[in-house]
């Protein structure tokens, strides 16, 4: 997994995005090597409306991210330039939820198979792939 800790990304025009999950592929393939749209760090749902009917919800890379501090084992840990890593031999395979639960735009889920946080390593392929560039991808100031 390539590290790009220095761009960032944010969700630009969600009312663009016509569900076709192409963000979501492109992270399962890059995170995961797999399409699986189970195993992703971005997430297209679906709102239940005619006039905005799809939601696109990324990491918003906190600055104080309620996950981390939400963790009881401190296995995820906050980055000084925002959002999170995780420390995979601290994590208990998230028994509480706590750190899940603790994201206010339910940015994190669980990996099924290794029961670890999936963490958005800020690769930039959702915004590559992205045919109706929802998503802005940058480097960092």
């Amino acid at each position: 997994m390539k590290k790009a800790l220095r761009f960032h990304i944010d969700v630009l025009h969600p009312e663009r995005c016509i569900g076709c999950y192409s963000c979501v592929y492109a992270c399962s393939r890059h995170l995961f090597n797999t399409i699986d749209p189970s195993r992703v760090a971005v997430f297209v749902r679906l709102n239940g409306t005619i006039a905005n009917p799809f939601s696109v919800i990324a990491c918003r890379f906190c600055k104080s991210p309620e996950c981390a501090f939400a963790c009881p084992t401190k296995a995820l840990q906050p980055l000084p330039e925002g959002g999170i890593t995780l420390i995979a031999s601290r994590c208990e395979g998230c028994k509480t939820f706590d750190c899940i639960s603790a994201c206010a735009i339910e940015a994190l889920a669980l990996d099924r198979r290794t029961k670890l946080p999936i963490i958005c390593d800020r690769c930039g392929d959702c915004a590559k792939y992205c045919p109706h560039n929802i998503f802005r991808y940058e480097e960092m100031k």
